[in-house]
């Protein structure tokens, strides 16, 4: 059987109960013969009908798609029959994101595993249609937070981009739908004073507890946090100096990808309050005693947190640290480490603190970032950041 854009065959697969058009597209540069094929499978009341009346109406069914695969040959297109959605993200998610962030590549593979892969992945990839993403993304905004949608949404839109590059598939389906409006997320939380307090006294004898009390003493964020390095770390100042010179830290790298902070303004070095002196002091004492107990295994990169091999912490356990100190405060569980930046902001604005010194305090690149952002209490009168902190916790 013929048609006029190219030639093609209809046969009957035993096998898979199906109708097969195998359509001949030339041959390739090894002078190998280019097939394709589409199927088809006819209702229950074809069944008794003679073989040739079965193929001639099978071929009137297939001849749409055998159109659609001699166009598709003619743009250069190399759709699969067998290449679906599901194959298109595997391979963003191996070859797409070269050169991102650790961290990057981690969410995203969660993402396509629990958002995508297991709720539209099995959809041939040049039968996805914008439908099916509208549904799909319709299902997802009954449970998931609007920011969440459009990072999965923004996933398989860049998956089957690289695809379309890759002459995959005709059209991007997903460029086309828009992204609903998902659930409110969590806004965040900042401890009061008192909270504070609790939380810098339930940190006394807890691994985590000089991570916590520095990041909330100092508003640090938390992939600051896990860089810092004791090179940064100056744990006695010059106090005998014109003018003295308090002990510090300097913030000048995070884990963010290529060791950079947040922004250039995010560059800064940060005045310690006594007791982060004084947690600094016996996280140095602690970690000299591991690094003897664990001898040759521990790897040294001077971070000043780490895990007891001398490695990078990672969030997970930074998180569950934070969270097993909270509890022990009596605040529950329900609280994440950056929401220690949160409080720092606002104990600092109870305290006096102008919106300007903030700014500079936490590394905003402008006081509206501060105002718009991480405000919680913020309040214009003009004092210091870390003897504020000393004042607001002298008796801990």
């Amino acid at each position: 059987m013929s048609s006029e854009n190219g030639d093609y065959s209809v046969y009957y697969d035993t096998d898979k109960e199906r109708w097969i058009a195998a359509v001949s597209l030339g041959f390739d540069g090894a002078g190998k013969r280019i097939r394709r094929k589409a199927s088809v499978k006819l209702g229950a009341k074809w069944a008794d009908l003679p073989i040739e009346e079965q193929r001639e109406q099978a071929a009137k069914l297939l001849k749409p798609k055998v159109r659609e695969l001699l166009k598709e040959a003619e743009k250069g297109i190399k759709s699969s029959a067998n290449y679906r959605v599901r194959n298109a993200v595997e391979d963003f998610l191996a070859h797409g994101l070269k050169g991102r962030a650790e961290k990057t590549v981690i969410q995203a593979r969660s993402l396509a595993n629990h958002q995508i892969i297991p709720k539209i992945g099995n959809y041939r990839l040049r039968d996805l249609r914008a439908e099916h993403v509208d549904l799909w993304l319709d299902e997802l905004a009954e449970d998931l937070a609007t920011k969440t949608i459009r990072q999965v949404h923004g996933l398989l839109t860049r998956a089957i981009r690289m695809a379309e590059k890759r002459d995959l598939v005709g059209r991007n389906v997903s460029a086309l739908c828009e992204t609903p409006t998902g659930q409110a997320g969590r806004p965040s939380k900042a401890l009061t004073v008192d909270q504070a307090a609790a939380v810098i006294k339930a940190s006394a004898g807890e691994p985590f507890g000089p991570y916590v009390i520095v990041s909330l003493l100092t508003g640090m964020r938390t992939e600051e946090a896990r860089d810092l390095t004791w090179t940064n770390v100056d744990l006695v100042g010059v106090p005998g100096g014109t003018p003295p010179v308090p002990p510090s830290v300097a913030v000048w790298r995070s884990v963010r990808a290529g060791g950079d902070t947040k922004t250039k303004k995010s560059r800064r070095t940060l005045a310690l309050p006594k007791l982060a002196v004084e947690a600094l002091t016996q996280q140095k004492a602690d970690q000299a005693q591991v690094r003897r107990r664990v001898g040759k295994a521990w790897q040294d990169h001077d971070l000043v947190f780490c895990k007891e091999d001398g490695t990078r912490l990672d969030p997970m356990r930074v998180l569950r640290g934070f969270r097993r100190i909270t509890k022990k405060a009596g605040l529950g569980k329900a609280w994440t480490p950056r929401e220690l930046r949160h409080s720092f902001v606002s104990i600092m604005s109870d305290s006096g603190v102008a919106i300007e010194r903030i700014a500079d305090l936490v590394g905003h690149s402008t006081p509206n970032t501060t105002q718009t952002v991480y405000r919680k209490q913020l309040r214009p009168v003009i004092t210091q950041g870390a003897e504020a902190m000393d004042l607001v916790f002298r008796d801990e």
